[in-house]
């Protein structure tokens, strides 16, 4: 009788502990178990706050001269210049090769109310393209062309996307500038062309816009 009361007491004692240290694990797991819902939740919101629109409505400060120049000016009418119009001849090229060749792309007087754009083109296969020209600018005084401070131009060189900056009025680099100026000599190096030609534009601007006469010669050297 006595060893079966014994067993019965070892039965419950043993079955005791087993439900306590199953309860004690239950709540250990518990106070560790990683939730994912919120934390989800704060990085959705985290990403809707650099989606939002009110950011996107925010001013964006414009950088650069041109830029600077185009923003305070507003749209303007943009004078054109056509460039000479050359046709290359076989002597020109050789092995489909422009090198040692030059090409005149403007000899010509014109007048600048604000901006004048003249578009020109480098060929391909291009190895070391350069621009090369003078410039003078004029005023009229007493009805005479005068060459003085008051004559001042901007003179820029850009590529497609840096003129398309440049009428967007969004910051622009130029692969050429001179400050502004009555009398400039410019030689300017230009990237190679491979396979196909690459459009650039000359730029004149007249900030004062005090009508001006320019007077330029310009060619390209290979």
């Amino acid at each position: 009788m006595r060893a079966i009361f014994g067993f019965l007491v070892s039965t419950l004692t043993l079955i005791g502990l087993g439900y306590f240290t199953w309860v004690h694990l239950r709540h250990s797991a518990d106070a560790t178990e990683i939730h994912p819902a919120p934390i989800v939740e704060q990085v959705k919101q985290a990403e809707n706050s650099y989606s939002d629109p009110m950011d996107a409505a925010q001013p964006v400060s414009l950088g650069g001269p041109l830029a600077t120049y185009m923003s305070k000016q507003g749209p303007v009418a943009v004078e054109k210049v056509k460039a000479v119009e050359y046709k290359p001849t076989t002597s020109d090229h050789v092995g489909g090769s422009v090198v040692g060749s030059s090409i005149p792309i403007l000899h010509d007087k014109f007048h600048i109310s604000i901006i004048v754009d003249l578009p020109f083109q480098v060929p391909p296969h291009a190895a070391t393209p350069k621009l090369h020209g003078t410039f003078r600018s004029f005023v009229p005084v007493s009805g005479k062309p005068t060459s003085d401070t008051d004559a001042d131009v901007e003179f820029h060189v850009l590529n497609e996307q840096e003129y398309s900056n440049f009428l967007g009025a969004k910051p622009s680099e130029a692969l050429f500038s001179a400050d502004a100026t009555h009398d400039e000599e410019v030689n300017a190096s230009l990237p190679p062309t491979l396979s196909q030609p690459v459009k650039y534009h000359i730029v004149f601007v007249n900030e004062s816009r005090k009508k001006k006469v320019v007077e330029a010669d310009f060619q390209l050297e290979f």
